[in-house]
C-alpha cells in the first residue's frame, strides 16, 4: 500500500502546513524558519522510522527485503528522504543505521564492524537504487524484475563480504 499525499513538495506552503495541522502560520515559523527547514524535519522522521523498520530485522538478507518494503510503501517519504541524502552519508553526521548494520556483519561474520564499512556502504547504495526505481511508476512486469534482481545480488553481495572487506 503506497501512501499518498495531497500537495506535490514543490508546493509546499507553511501556510498550507498550518493549516492541516490546525495551527497559524506565525506558529509554524516559530517552529520551522522555512519550507527547508521543515523538510529537514520531516527528512529526519523518516529516517529514524526507517531505521525502526530495519532495527527489526532478524538476518541482514531481512535488512533488505525490509528497506525495499519501506520505501514501495512509503513512496512519497521516501521521496523526501532522498532530498537529505547528504544528511545520510556525511562521515561527520551521525548515521546508526550504518552503525548497526556493520555490528550485524561483525556478529555473523567475525572480526570487527569497522571491518564491514565498505561491504554495508556497497549494500546501501544497491537498496538505495532499487528503492529509488521502485518509487518510480512503473508496470509490475518491471517492478518485479529489479526486486528479484535486487534480492539475488544483495544476498550474494552479503554471501561474498569479504570481497569488500576493509
Amino acid at each position: 500500500m503506497r501512501s499518498r499525499t495531497s500537495a506535490s513538495a514543490k508546493f509546499l506552503t507553511l501556510r498550507a502546513v498550518a493549516k492541516a495541522a490546525g495551527t497559524t502560520t506565525p506558529t509554524v515559523y516559530k517552529r520551522f524558519r522555512n519550507k527547508q527547514a521543515l523538510r529537514n524535519a520531516l527528512a529526519d522522521r523518516i529516517r529514524n522510522q526507517l531505521n525502526e523498520y530495519l532495527f527489526a530485522s532478524k538476518r541482514i538478507e531481512d535488512v533488505c527485503r525490509r528497506y525495499l518494503e519501506f520505501a514501495e510503501a512509503h513512496t512519497h517519504e521516501y521521496q523526501l528522504l532522498l532530498q537529505s541524502w547528504s544528511d545520510i552519508f556525511h562521515p561527520g553526521r551521525p548515521r546508526p543505521g550504518r552503525a548497526w548494520l556493520m555490528g550485524k556483519f561483525a556478529e555473523r561474520f567475525g572480526g570487527k564492524p569497522d571491518d564491514y564499512s565498505r561491504c554495508v556502504y556497497a549494500l546501501i547504495l544497491l537498496s538505495h537504487g532499487a528503492a529509488t526505481l521502485l518509487t518510480i511508476p512503473a508496470d509490475e512486469v518491471a517492478r518485479d524484475e529489479v526486486r528479484r534482481n535486487f534480492l539475488v545480488i544483495s544476498d550474494t553481495l552479503i554471501q561474498n563480504n569479504k570481497l569488500f572487506r576493509n
